[in-house]
């Protein structure tokens, strides 16, 4: 029963390749007002129209991008600062300092451009290609430094690892191999969670995949002890999580996770086990084990940051996993459907909706020639929901993994079973005439965790999901 991740049902939709049609919006463009195309062959003009009027920001921002295109990038990221100065909001001068900062591989320098127009600007027209950007320079990064480290191995080896610096491996998943993706996700959260205790200073998911990778190990099975300690001292890490996720059944699973020392010593495992639809809260459960495994209390204000980190539903963290698969996998249209799945299912979960942004802009953004830069800052990302028109259905089923138990509904309830796509989160849609049904996945006694349940009364709520 269950080919793929839990919470999900597929359905094939005629007419689908229309709505397709908005997903392309980055690569197709914009009809009218669409920014033209730069080239170096502008310089004389543009530098004839500054001498005029030398605050004009916009003349300056493309300015910077014809010195851009012309490899000209000294000049071209002095003009991009002036022109950012007058003109902030617009995605063109930071695309410009960023590539040219790429083009040096000062990973950092770029990586800081990028996230400081993202902090101040998160929702501007060009801000998914910056973060689509970003993603593409954090990978790049992580492959340099993981290859570098392999060069320096026995230097490091030398060199004590910061106990305060924590590296979390990919989780291993024990079972049905359809929750592989799971892997990803719960170590991304995991870290993300670890990361809100500022004691700590967390090494970054991809880093620590890229280096699995350039050492061969890959991201699919537990390593040893011995493994454990060598990717450590790697990564300059004091400490390593490594967790284990075992998921025998439909109803009962278990997580556990222990800390690997410098030295290859292995610290008792934090233990939860529960039911499958009681994940995401087992896996708070969780990092509060850790943290006491790493000789740390945590603070009341610190639990409740770790309790509203990420999302509460169960079938937003499941698509976000997959998406994150796809995404180490260099498919990012694929990665892309998962995570708007995932922001569309919890429209509170900030990180599905940001990836999502990155990724769909992501292929547009790698295939871009230097000087369609102009065109790419004014792009904008689809919206994660698809409007719904009257379309015939196809009820051709795939049942991925949906178990009945994951939906809890109110007395006299009646269950109608919609199929998502793709792999993504099905919806079961309880309509209750004399009470409310509750996504199980969201239990009411933790209403601190932020997400918001996908559930109806009286009326069926149908997502359309892309294939």
């Amino acid at each position: 029963m269950r080919n793929s991740i839990a919470g999900t049902r597929r359905i094939h939709l005629l007419g689908v390749s229309s709505m397709l049609a908005g997903v392309a919006l980055l690569t197709a463009g914009c009809a009218g007002g669409r920014p033209a195309t730069v080239s170096p062959e502008e310089i004389p003009a543009l530098e004839a129209q500054l001498a005029r009027d030398p605050d004009n920001a916009d003349v300056l921002l493309r300015y910077a991008a014809a010195l851009y295109t012309g490899g000209q990038c000294d000049s071209a990221t002095a003009v991009a600062r002036a022109g950012m100065a007058l003109k902030p909001r617009e995605a063109l001068g930071p695309l410009v300092l960023g590539q040219c900062h790429e083009q040096v591989r000062a990973w950092d320098q770029a990586l800081l451009t990028y996230r400081t127009y993202l902090t101040a600007h998160p929702d501007e027209p060009g801000s998914a290609s910056i973060r689509a950007r970003q993603t593409l320079v954090e990978r790049q990064r992580a492959t340099d430094q993981a290859r570098q480290a392999l060069q320096r191995e026995s230097e490091l080896a030398q060199v004590a690892g910061d106990p305060q610096t924590l590296a979390v491996l990919p989780v291993a998943i024990v079972g049905d191999t359809a929750y592989q993706p799971l892997s990803r996700g719960l170590a991304q959260i995991i870290t993300s969670d670890l990361a809100l205790l500022q004691r700590f200073r967390m090494v970054e998911r991809l880093q620590v995949g890229a280096l699995l990778d350039e050492m061969e190990f890959g991201q699919t099975g537990r390593v040893d002890q011995t493994t454990a300690a060598r990717v450590g001292r790697l990564l300059q890490a004091g400490r390593m999580v490594q967790g284990l996720a075992a998921i025998p059944d439909e109803e009962q699973m278990r997580l556990e996770a222990t800390v690997v020392l410098s030295d290859g010593e292995v610290t008792a495992p934090a233990v939860e086990s529960g039911a499958f639809r009681e994940l995401l809260e087992m896996e708070k459960r969780l990092v509060v084990g850790i943290a006491e495994q790493l000789g740390y209390v945590l603070s009341q204000a610190e639990l409740n940051l770790i309790l509203e980190n990420g999302t509460q539903n169960l079938a937003a963290f499941l698509a976000y996993s997959r998406g994150l698969a796809a995404e180490d996998m260099g498919d990012y249209s694929a990665a892309a459907l998962h995570y708007r799945e995932a922001a569309r299912v919890d429209p509170g979960f900030r990180q599905a909706r940001q990836q999502y942004q990155a990724t769909v802009a992501a292929p547009a953004v790698q295939q871009a020639a230097a000087g369609e830069i102009t065109t790419v800052a004014a792009e904008t990302v689809p919206p994660t929901e698809v409007p719904v028109t009257p379309i015939a259905v196809v009820a051709t089923v795939s049942d991925i993994a949906a178990i009945q138990s994951e939906v809890t509904l109110g007395q006299g309830g009646v269950m109608v079973e919609e199929q998502g796509a793709t792999g993504g989160t099905g919806i079961s849609t309880p309509i209750a005439p004399t009470g409310t049904g509750t996504n199980a996945s969201q239990p009411p006694p933790t209403p601190t965790i932020a997400g918001t349940p996908v559930t109806g009364t009286g009326t069926i709520r149908i997502f359309f999901r892309l294939p």
